[in-house]
């Protein structure tokens, strides 16, 4: 039997796209005829794990062939207030337990092809009181992905997201740019273009480019399907 693959969806800091990210991998994968699951570890701002607007729900939701999955079984860790893991997770006395996180994902290998995990928010956010996603991305020994923003201050942002897997002896698999909805409007192309440049300069990770902003989940169209193929191709995800 195969072994399962594994990728992390990593990003520049929260709301920067990166569970649409991980739709579009999970997609990608299911129309190849994968068997992917999508694993949410920690999960704030979380009513329960079966939570229909909570992100396991949206992937599934919207990843055809896989609407009637329970969207419990991907949410590991789950707390109430939407903020840091750690502050989340005291908030209701408990702290998070990793090793056993990490046994959680291994057992979900099993009858899976792949497994894409969703990192939360951006990496040097504290999991717990010593640990943070980048202390996780490392100890699970997963190859991440980043999602940045398209915009002004992605280059600092990313290039910091990119030198902080690296102090930790980590290459990243790749970059995308994914634009969402937000009130700050839409960058222009030419500096879109810029920004990729320098990134992927800087950086020595490949930018596979842009994600334009998606208003139908469900059929997200041809464009932001290929930039993601081209995120993946590079270290033969499928």
């Amino acid at each position: 039997m195969a072994l399962c693959k594994k990728i992390m969806v990593t990003g520049t800091d929260t709301d920067v796209g990166k569970t649409v990210l991980s739709l579009l991998i999970m997609q990608i994968l299911t129309a190849k005829g994968k068997n992917p699951f999508y694993v949410k570890p920690f999960q704030t701002g979380c009513v329960s794990p079966p939570d229909t607007m909570g992100d396991a729900a949206f992937i599934y939701r919207h990843t055809p062939g896989l609407g009637g999955m329970d969207p419990a079984a991907s949410i590991l860790n789950c707390h109430k207030n939407p903020k840091a893991p750690w502050f989340a997770a005291r908030d209701m006395g408990q702290t998070i337990n990793i090793p056993r996180t990490m046994d959680q994902i291994q057992e979900k290998e099993t009858g899976h092809s792949h497994l894409v995990i969703e990192a939360a928010g951006g990496l040097l956010v504290p999991l717990t009181e010593t640990l943070t996603v980048a202390d996780f991305v490392k100890k699970s020994k997963v190859r991440p992905v980043i999602a940045a923003r398209p915009g002004l201050g992605t280059i600092n942002h990313t290039l910091m997201t990119v030198e902080c897997l690296k102090a930790r002896g980590i290459i990243p698999g790749g970059i995308v740019f994914m634009e969402t909805r937000k009130k700050e409007g839409r960058a222009s192309k030419t500096i879109i273009q810029e920004n990729m440049e320098a990134v992927e300069r800087f950086s020595g990770v490949p930018v596979a480019g842009v994600v334009e902003s998606i208003t139908d989940f469900q059929n997200p169209g041809p464009d932001a399907l290929r930039t993601v193929e081209r995120l993946l191709k590079p270290f033969h995800f499928y």
